[in-house]
């Protein structure tokens, strides 16, 4: 990745609805030059995706929930495919450590949280798990170059 790829991207993390236009005049490179670099950029799997980030609390979904996940290990890849339908999970990582599984939800009440734990959560190939439910956000941010 070139020093002007680097300076494309801060730029976009920056005002994701920056125009190329604008980006070509601040890095000093034609508008064509831009698209090329960040359809290469794109091709090689450095930009992912262009989105929108929202605001959880805007939408209803006031609880966040971390669930820490174990199952036994010919059930491993049913029980990451089964979370991964699960729409109240945003995040899920496979793991070291005492589970194998983590999992961050987003639910509207503490009633909500429980009725996923529950019922999906009961339901799907689990053997043991944790629940934390986050106080307070202190920090969250997206990886910045």
């Amino acid at each position: 990745m070139s020093r002007k790829d680097m300076e494309i991207i801060a730029l976009l993390q920056s005002d994701g609805r920056v125009a190329v236009s604008e980006i070509a005049r601040r890095v000093n490179l034609s508008e064509n030059g831009v698209r090329y670099r960040l359809e290469k950029l794109e091709e090689a799997g450095y930009i992912r995706n262009y989105t929108v980030l929202l605001n959880p609390r805007k939408f209803g979904k006031k609880v966040t929930a971390i669930f820490h996940l174990n199952t036994a290990p010919e059930n491993a890849r049913d029980l990451i495919s089964q979370l991964e339908a699960m729409e109240e999970l945003q995040v899920i990582y496979q793991t070291t450590g005492a589970y194998s599984i983590m999992a961050i939800g987003l639910f509207a009440d503490i009633e909500e949280l429980n009725n996923f734990i529950e019922g999906k959560l009961a339901s799907a190939d689990v053997l043991e798990y944790t629940v934390d439910v986050v106080r307070r956000k202190l920090k969250e941010t997206t990886f910045h170059v």
